[in-house]
Order: structure tokens, then sequence, then C-alpha cells
């Protein structure tokens, strides 16, 4: 066996989920940076630092997944990041929906309220399926 077919590894299904994971983060930091942005409410409900914390997650995961020797602790990092970014964004919405559900003022942009926090729960789920998923497998000498 050469030295090329031993250290030859393919990415499995891991890595895959992986990507997904990242791309969820990508989405959600561009729905959420160009939805919320613009929206006046009593509070605040925009916050430049979830954007940039899911960019960097994602960014930083991606270059991870690529990297074989620290592939597996990528969705370490994806689940932190989106973990952390959803608590945030939790925390400035729930005015404008506590609002809502009390009749006090409805919030006029529930769709994408629903659109951004479905993008932000699927990149912590998915990252958390990459956290137990491997992420290369040995390639078969043929």
């Amino acid at each position: 066996m050469t030295n090329t077919q031993k250290d030859s590894v393919k990415k499995a299904s891991g890595f895959y989920v992986g990507i997904i994971a990242a791309v969820l983060c990508i989405a959600a930091a561009v729905m959420y940076g160009m939805k919320f942005s613009s929206i006046t409410y009593k509070e605040t409900i925009y916050d430049s630092n979830v954007c940039l914390l899911l960019g960097i997650t994602a960014g930083v995961a991606i270059i991870m997944l690529f990297i074989n020797k620290i592939a597996a602790y990528a969705p370490v990092v994806l689940c932190a990041g989106s973990g952390i970014a959803c608590l945030m964004f939790v925390r400035l919405m729930i005015w404008p929906i506590s609002d809502t559900i009390y009749g006090i003022e409805p919030f006029q942009h529930m769709n994408e309220l629903y659109t951004c926090a479905v993008l932000l729960v699927l990149s912590f789920l998915f990252s958390e399926v990459s956290l137990y998923l491997k992420k290369t497998k040995e390639a078969k000498a043929a």
C-alpha cells in the first residue's frame, strides 16, 4: 500500500450536514440583516452582532470542515455560534412577540420573524446532527 492510498480520505455524511448548517447560518444572517435592519419598532429589534456572529461561525466552520484533522470540531463551532445567535434573536424579539400576543401593539412583520426564526433553528439543528456524524471516512483501496 502506498502512502497516497493510506492517507486518502473521503468526505462522510457529517461533512455535508455541516456544510448545510453553515449555509443555513449564512441564510439566517442575510435574512435577519436585510429584513430587520430597516424595521422600526418601539424596542430595538436589530443587532448587527447576530449577523456578524453567524457569518464568522459559518466561515470558520466551512474552513474547518475542509481540513481533515480538525473537521470533527467544526460542528462544535457551528453549535455554539448558531445557538448563541438564536438566543440573541429570541432576546431581541421577545417584546414584539409579547406585545402581539397580549394585543398591546401588533407586530406587522411576523412573516419575516417566522422565516428568520426557522432558519436559525434549522441551522442549530443541522449543526447538532452534524456533531454526531463522521466527517471523513477512509477511501476504499481499488
